[in-house]
């Protein structure tokens, strides 16, 4: 197992989950992390804490949606660890309805509304701004003992490539994150920074 002491990692989603299980994992191989979530996480951070006899670990509740609070959320784990060597853009959630079922009759006294494209906003744009955030980090940093700049790996999915009748926001959202890291992994080749989308199955 590859050790990564000292290597600090910002985790987007790691109040439960995947991002969670990412969290723990890089804490066994001697990471630190910084553990954003929109739901509080400090039991979660505490826990890893408490196990490593050390501080590895710090959460900050943050909405990924806003680019202000991710920011904010990287300046307090900047500030207690240093630079930050990974970025995982893994908040997400699961499909909401857009628009209501489809119902000629009913929709004959129904007012054409605004449709909800939370899980596209949380999917594609808070992934977004975490890689728009650590491809602007890793410009301004030196390589690490490892070689690189940084690394950011984006939480795609298998529904990225296929499509599904009742996910359409979900799908085009993982859709968008798969192209999103094909094209900035080459726009960012030989730059010191890697950049790779992990699959995620609802």
């Amino acid at each position: 197992m590859a050790s990564l002491q000292g290597d600090v990692a910002f985790i987007t989603g790691a109040a439960s989950g995947f991002g969670l299980a990412i969290a723990k994992e890089l804490v066994s191989r001697g990471a630190k992390v910084i553990m954003v979530d929109i739901n509080n996480c400090d039991d979660q951070a505490s826990e890893l804490n408490s196990n490593a006899g050390e501080t590895v670990a710090i959460a900050r509740q943050a909405d990924t949606v806003s680019w202000e609070q991710q920011y904010a959320a990287y300046e307090a784990g900047k500030e207690r660890f240093g630079r930050v060597d990974y970025f995982f853009a893994n908040a997400g959630i699961a499909e909401r309805p857009w628009l209501p079922n489809f119902n000629p009759l009913a929709a004959v006294n129904r007012p054409i509304i605004k449709p909800d494209a939370k899980t596209l906003d949380v999917n594609l744009m808070g992934q977004l701004y975490t890689a728009a955030l650590a491809l602007q980090v890793f410009e301004r940093q030196s390589p690490n003992k490892h070689g690189f700049k940084g690394k950011l790996l984006m939480t795609a999915s298998v529904y990225g490539f296929f499509p599904s009748a009742i996910m359409p926001m979900y799908t085009s959202s993982k859709a968008a994150i798969v192209h999103l890291t094909r094209s900035t992994a080459s726009m960012y080749m030989g730059k010191g920074i890697t950049i790779n989308a992990g699959e995620q199955i609802l």
